[in-house]
Protein backbone atom coordinates (compact mmCIF):
# COMPACT_ATOMS: atom_id res chain seq x y z
CA UNK A 1 0.00 0.00 0.00
CA UNK A 2 1.39 3.33 -1.05
CA UNK A 3 2.16 6.11 1.27
CA UNK A 4 -0.36 8.70 -0.55
CA UNK A 5 -2.70 6.12 0.12
CA UNK A 6 -2.06 5.52 3.70
CA UNK A 7 -1.70 9.19 4.07
CA UNK A 8 -5.48 9.23 2.21
CA UNK A 9 -7.13 7.58 4.29
CA UNK A 10 -5.69 8.65 7.86
CA UNK A 11 -7.10 12.31 6.93
CA UNK A 12 -10.52 11.11 6.07
CA UNK A 13 -10.42 8.62 9.16
CA UNK A 14 -8.95 12.03 11.55
CA UNK A 15 -11.92 14.36 10.41
CA UNK A 16 -14.55 11.35 10.74
CA UNK A 17 -13.29 10.65 14.26
CA UNK A 18 -12.89 14.35 14.89
CA UNK A 19 -16.65 15.18 14.00
CA UNK A 20 -19.26 15.18 16.64
CA UNK A 21 -21.70 12.01 16.69
CA UNK A 22 -22.55 9.92 19.62
CA UNK A 23 -19.17 8.95 20.82
CA UNK A 24 -17.78 12.00 21.04
CA UNK A 25 -20.67 12.85 22.70
CA UNK A 26 -20.70 10.23 25.19
CA UNK A 27 -16.88 10.76 25.39
CA UNK A 28 -17.70 14.55 26.41
CA UNK A 29 -20.18 13.94 28.91
CA UNK A 30 -18.49 10.93 30.58
CA UNK A 31 -15.57 13.06 30.79
CA UNK A 32 -17.47 16.12 32.38
CA UNK A 33 -19.69 14.15 34.92
CA UNK A 34 -17.42 11.30 36.00
CA UNK A 35 -13.58 12.28 35.10
CA UNK A 36 -11.14 10.80 32.56
CA UNK A 37 -10.83 7.33 33.68
CA UNK A 38 -14.26 7.01 32.87
CA UNK A 39 -14.14 8.47 29.77
CA UNK A 40 -10.95 6.50 28.89
CA UNK A 41 -12.91 2.70 29.85
CA UNK A 42 -16.24 4.62 27.38
CA UNK A 43 -13.74 5.21 24.85
CA UNK A 44 -12.17 1.72 25.44
CA UNK A 45 -15.35 0.17 24.88
CA UNK A 46 -15.89 2.68 21.96
CA UNK A 47 -12.81 0.95 20.14
CA UNK A 48 -13.89 -2.67 21.14
CA UNK A 49 -17.07 -2.30 19.36
CA UNK A 50 -15.10 -0.39 16.57
CA UNK A 51 -12.97 -3.51 15.58
CA UNK A 52 -16.14 -5.79 15.83
CA UNK A 53 -17.86 -3.35 13.22
CA UNK A 54 -14.41 -3.09 11.23
CA UNK A 55 -14.19 -6.62 11.41
CA UNK A 56 -18.13 -7.90 10.38
CA UNK A 57 -17.43 -5.12 7.44
CA UNK A 58 -14.22 -7.25 6.46
CA UNK A 59 -16.20 -10.24 5.97
CA UNK A 60 -18.97 -8.92 4.19
CA UNK A 61 -21.82 -7.52 6.60
CA UNK A 62 -21.28 -4.45 5.01
CA UNK A 63 -22.52 -6.15 1.19
CA UNK A 64 -25.07 -7.90 3.19
CA UNK A 65 -26.37 -4.78 4.86
CA UNK A 66 -26.35 -3.00 1.59
CA UNK A 67 -28.52 -6.23 -0.05
CA UNK A 68 -30.79 -7.15 2.68
CA UNK A 69 -33.53 -4.96 3.66
CA UNK A 70 -34.24 -6.07 6.59
CA UNK A 71 -31.48 -6.98 8.40
CA UNK A 72 -30.43 -3.44 7.42
CA UNK A 73 -33.92 -2.22 9.05
CA UNK A 74 -33.79 -3.97 12.23
CA UNK A 75 -29.69 -2.88 12.67
CA UNK A 76 -30.88 0.41 12.21
CA UNK A 77 -33.79 0.54 14.40
CA UNK A 78 -32.40 -0.75 17.02
CA UNK A 79 -29.30 2.10 17.19
CA UNK A 80 -32.02 4.64 16.60
CA UNK A 81 -33.87 3.90 19.19
CA UNK A 82 -30.86 3.30 21.61
CA UNK A 83 -29.40 6.85 20.57
CA UNK A 84 -33.13 8.34 21.12
CA UNK A 85 -32.99 6.28 24.64
CA UNK A 86 -29.96 8.31 25.89
CA UNK A 87 -31.01 11.35 24.44
CA UNK A 88 -34.16 11.27 26.58
CA UNK A 89 -32.54 10.33 30.07
CA UNK A 90 -30.32 13.12 29.10
CA UNK A 91 -32.96 15.81 28.57
CA UNK A 92 -35.04 14.38 31.72
CA UNK A 93 -31.69 14.74 34.07
CA UNK A 94 -32.04 17.88 36.81
CA UNK A 95 -29.39 19.87 38.25
CA UNK A 96 -26.80 17.96 37.07
CA UNK A 97 -25.22 15.99 34.45
CA UNK A 98 -26.16 12.39 35.19
CA UNK A 99 -26.62 9.14 33.38
CA UNK A 100 -28.02 6.84 35.82
CA UNK A 101 -30.80 7.72 37.89
CA UNK A 102 -31.29 11.23 36.97
CA UNK A 103 -34.45 11.53 39.58
CA UNK A 104 -32.16 9.91 42.74
CA UNK A 105 -29.53 13.07 43.22
CA UNK A 106 -26.43 12.63 42.31
CA UNK A 107 -25.70 9.87 40.17
CA UNK A 108 -23.95 6.55 41.91
CA UNK A 109 -20.02 5.78 40.57
CA UNK A 110 -20.19 3.85 37.81
CA UNK A 111 -17.87 0.48 37.15
CA UNK A 112 -15.24 0.52 34.68
CA UNK A 113 -17.06 -2.08 32.70
CA UNK A 114 -19.98 -0.35 33.26
CA UNK A 115 -18.53 2.24 31.06
CA UNK A 116 -16.63 0.07 28.53
CA UNK A 117 -20.32 -1.59 27.90
CA UNK A 118 -21.66 1.63 27.59
CA UNK A 119 -19.27 2.75 24.92
CA UNK A 120 -19.39 -0.73 23.09
CA UNK A 121 -22.88 -0.89 22.88
CA UNK A 122 -22.78 2.66 21.66
CA UNK A 123 -20.27 2.15 19.35
CA UNK A 124 -22.17 -1.01 17.98
CA UNK A 125 -25.54 0.49 17.62
CA UNK A 126 -24.56 2.62 15.05
CA UNK A 127 -24.97 0.42 11.39
CA UNK A 128 -22.93 3.74 9.51
CA UNK A 129 -20.10 2.33 10.83
CA UNK A 130 -20.29 -0.98 8.86
CA UNK A 131 -21.50 1.07 6.13
CA UNK A 132 -18.32 3.51 6.17
CA UNK A 133 -15.80 0.67 6.64
CA UNK A 134 -17.55 -1.23 3.69
CA UNK A 135 -17.69 1.85 1.24
CA UNK A 136 -14.15 3.01 2.31
CA UNK A 137 -12.20 -0.49 2.24
CA UNK A 138 -12.22 -0.90 -1.26
CA UNK A 139 -11.41 2.83 -2.45
CA UNK A 140 -7.81 2.28 -0.79
CA UNK A 141 -7.39 -1.80 -0.86
CA UNK A 142 -5.13 -2.94 -3.50
CA UNK A 143 -6.30 -6.04 -5.06
CA UNK A 144 -2.76 -7.58 -6.64
CA UNK A 145 -1.59 -7.29 -2.77
CA UNK A 146 -1.80 -9.56 0.45
CA UNK A 147 -5.51 -8.65 1.76
CA UNK A 148 -4.67 -9.20 5.34
CA UNK A 149 -1.94 -6.52 6.55
CA UNK A 150 -3.95 -3.99 4.66
CA UNK A 151 -6.96 -4.38 6.30
CA UNK A 152 -5.29 -4.72 9.72
CA UNK A 153 -3.02 -1.24 8.38
CA UNK A 154 -6.80 0.54 7.71
CA UNK A 155 -8.28 -0.97 10.85
CA UNK A 156 -5.26 -0.07 12.81
CA UNK A 157 -5.42 3.56 11.16
CA UNK A 158 -9.06 3.87 12.10
CA UNK A 159 -8.79 2.79 16.00
CA UNK A 160 -5.48 4.97 16.32
CA UNK A 161 -7.38 8.34 15.17
CA UNK A 162 -10.71 7.55 17.04
CA UNK A 163 -8.81 7.05 20.59
CA UNK A 164 -6.76 10.03 19.74
CA UNK A 165 -9.85 12.28 18.78
CA UNK A 166 -12.11 10.89 22.21
CA UNK A 167 -9.64 11.05 24.58
CA UNK A 168 -8.58 14.56 23.38
CA UNK A 169 -12.49 15.41 24.36
CA UNK A 170 -12.32 13.29 27.46
CA UNK A 171 -9.31 15.38 28.66
CA UNK A 172 -10.78 18.94 27.48
CA UNK A 173 -14.53 17.83 29.37
CA UNK A 174 -12.42 16.45 32.60
CA UNK A 175 -10.48 19.75 32.54
CA UNK A 176 -13.84 22.33 33.07
CA UNK A 177 -15.72 18.94 34.77
CA UNK A 178 -16.27 21.67 37.86
CA UNK A 179 -17.73 24.33 35.61
CA UNK A 180 -19.81 21.93 33.63
CA UNK A 181 -21.45 20.35 36.99
CA UNK A 182 -22.71 23.40 37.81
CA UNK A 183 -26.59 22.86 38.11
CA UNK A 184 -26.88 25.56 35.25
CA UNK A 185 -24.51 24.01 33.24
CA UNK A 186 -25.39 21.01 33.59
CA UNK A 187 -29.01 21.72 32.37
CA UNK A 188 -27.73 22.93 29.48
CA UNK A 189 -25.30 20.10 28.28
CA UNK A 190 -28.03 17.81 29.09
CA UNK A 191 -30.18 19.67 27.21
CA UNK A 192 -27.63 20.04 24.12
CA UNK A 193 -26.19 16.47 24.05
CA UNK A 194 -29.93 14.83 24.91
CA UNK A 195 -31.17 16.84 21.64
CA UNK A 196 -28.16 15.52 19.74
CA UNK A 197 -28.29 12.11 20.54
CA UNK A 198 -32.54 12.20 19.47
CA UNK A 199 -31.44 13.64 16.28
CA UNK A 200 -29.11 11.59 15.71
CA UNK A 201 -31.25 8.56 16.26
CA UNK A 202 -33.96 10.11 14.28
CA UNK A 203 -31.04 10.47 11.17
CA UNK A 204 -30.43 6.98 11.50
CA UNK A 205 -34.15 6.12 11.45
CA UNK A 206 -34.50 7.91 8.39
CA UNK A 207 -31.26 6.17 6.41
CA UNK A 208 -32.31 4.92 3.05
CA UNK A 209 -30.82 1.49 2.04
CA UNK A 210 -28.60 2.41 -0.74
CA UNK A 211 -28.97 0.64 -3.90
CA UNK A 212 -26.54 -2.11 -5.29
Amino acid sequence: MSLQLLLAYSLITWLTAATPGPAVLLALRNGATRGFRAGFFSTLGNQLGLLLLAGASILGLGVILHTSAWLFTLVKWVGAAYLVYLGTRMLLARGGLELESPDRGEAPPASDAQMLRLGLWVSLTNPKAILFFGALFPQFVQTEQPLLPQFATLVSLSVCASVSCLLTYVWLASRARRWLQRPRAALWINRVAGSVFIGFGLVLAGLRRTSA
